[in-house]
């Protein structure tokens, strides 16, 4: 186990573009799950490939237990990289594959055996142990994969994307495995996806990554409901949180109007205090819109909106709709869509018009110019 720390660390492939990474400040803690998480081309990988020492550090400083190992050579920093693709040696058994870099590292027979067959036990692969990769599906040549990882006990695993290759349903058993082997090892991990559900449902704390630059490090509570930005906001949450742009501010307040209504936001006199305009970006996530009625317009506040698709995922069903604001409205919805969460003896099709208000509490507030949540500034 073994802390691991970034200093202003920065990959640049094209000293004329923008850096592939840049000026990364992170601190892992010894023991931890850590998930870098975004969309593609953000750098996530070469973060991960950075620490393992595959892709050099052209700016800052790497240290793992406090030892700056920048210039230090992958097999000599001790750690433990799962791939994507498996990368195991298709004429070598599982048992072979495991025990290879101990073989290398000319470590007793004997050692090398317990060795394999802890790890084996550990990942249910006891008989797949003189298999070929050939005979093995994409789940068991994972665990393989892991297992020869697991076998060279090291201070740090990385795992690039291992379940990217996996079909759906297996994708979900083999994270929980993934989770509950790490708990067990108490290895300090770090983990790349795409996946933002994998990410939340994985790790002790995530780091959203864009652009090569680092948008929020946080547990995943606390990025679903407090996200730093505007894109933290979009990019953590399935489905996205909504975004309502130009929502006004007038007698200390934040407010929202429709038909000479209004609705109070309710928004923290402290985060007022540091709004300098008198707009302001809201964001609302599916559950926090309450839906006042469907196709008969209230007498109270209550936005309308169009329904689109409803989307049913057994115990939820979500509508995605088009807002119906009059023309006169100041109110932008980015993307053009809210997704509203239908609460149970809520019936709506496509077609129908929902109207909506939202719940205070659920409410997050960003500054118009620079997209920071309120919160943080």
């Amino acid at each position: 186990m073994a802390t691991v720390e970034f200093r202003q660390a920065s990959r640049i492939y094209d000293p004329t573009r923008p850096p592939a990474v840049n000026r990364i400040n992170l601190n892992i803690t010894d023991g931890e799950f850590l998930v870098l998480v975004g969309p593609s081309g953000c750098g996530k990988s070469t973060t991960l490939r950075m620490l393992a020492g595959l892709e050099p550090v052209d700016e800052g400083q790497i240290l793992i237990d406090g030892e700056d190992v920048t210039e230090t050579r992958p097999r000599d920093r001790d750690v433990a990289m799962v791939f994507q693709s498996y990368a195991l040696y298709p004429n070598m058994t599982a048992r072979q594959n495991m025990a290879f870099a101990l073989e290398n590292a000319k470590m007793v027979k004997a050692t090398i055996n317990e060795r394999v067959e802890f790890a084996a036990k550990m990942l249910e692969l006891e008989d797949l142990l003189d298999s070929k990769p050939s005979a093995m599906s994409g789940g068991q040549r994972q665990r393989v994969a892991m297992g020869r990882a697991i076998v060279r006990e090291p201070k740090v695993f990385l795992m690039d994307e291992p379940l990217s290759n996996l079909d759906a349903k297996l994708r979900v058993s083999t994270r929980s495995q993934i989770l509950a082997l790490q708990r067990k090892l108490g290895t300090t991990t770090v983990y790349v996806t795409h996946d933002q559900t994998e990410a939340m449902t994985m790790g002790d704390r995530v780091c959203v990554l864009k652009n090569g630059i680092l948008q929020q490090v946080d547990t995943p509570g606390t990025l679903y409901k407090n996200p730093g930005n505007t894109f933290v906001a979009t990019f953590i949450g399935s489905p996205a949180m909504t975004l309502i742009e130009n929502v006004r501010i007038q007698s200390s307040r934040a407010v929202i109007l429709h038909d000479a209504l209004e609705q109070d936001l309710k928004m923290p006199p402290s985060q007022m205090e540091k709004v300098h305009t008198d707009k302001v970006i809201i964001g609302v996530r599916p559950e926090n819109f309450n839906v006042v009625s469907v196709n008969e317009k209230p007498s109270e506040f209550a936005l309308p909106l169009r329904v689109d698709i409803v989307e049913h995922l057994g115990a939820e069903a979500y509508a995605y709709c088009t807002p119906l604001f009059p023309e006169e409205s100041d109110l932008v919805v980015r993307g053009g869509r809210v997704i509203v969460r239908l609460n149970r003896g809520v019936k709506a099709d496509s077609g129908d018009t929902l109207w909506i208000n939202m719940d205070e509490d659920g409410v997050v507030f960003f500054d118009p110019e620079t997209e920071i949540n309120l919160d943080y500034l």
